[in-house]
């Protein structure tokens, strides 16, 4: 076997093994911010092959949109639990914050797979 052949097999061998570790990229965390807006899309719904739903999160002087479900989100899905938990920490945002876990999407979405609340102190009376 020629030096050349060994080498090409290698690259052939690495490339396989390594694209598949890049594919799967771990999940980013968005910024800690206050759930101001929540939307469901039902069966009947015009967007509900584009996506199940969406929640806006305002980090500060940025608001974002992070979606999950359909086709810009294939197979990223909420439950029924963590959805209530996203409206409480929207009726709460004195006492809540959100800090979005997502994965890249269809067209640059941000495809929530996750979330971490976080409970703020309440600011001391002077």
């Amino acid at each position: 076997m020629s030096l050349c052949s060994r080498v090409l097999k290698g690259a052939a061998l690495a490339a396989v093994v390594l694209v598949p570790a890049v594919a799967f990229a771990a999940d980013s965390d968005g910024l800690a911010g206050t759930v101001v807006a929540l939307t469901i899309n039902e069966s009947s719904a015009d967007d509900y092959a584009v996506e199940r739903g969406n929640i806006i999160v305002s980090e500060g002087a940025v608001t974002r949109k992070y979606q999950w479900g359909g086709t810009v989100c294939s197979g990223r899905l909420l439950s029924e639990g963590n959805i209530s938990l996203l409206v409480d920490a929207m009726k709460n945002p004195d006492r809540l914050q959100v800090v979005p876990s997502f994965k890249g999407g269809a067209n640059l979405a941000r495809c929530l797979v996750g979330f971490k609340l976080v409970a703020l102190t309440p600011s001391v009376a002077r």
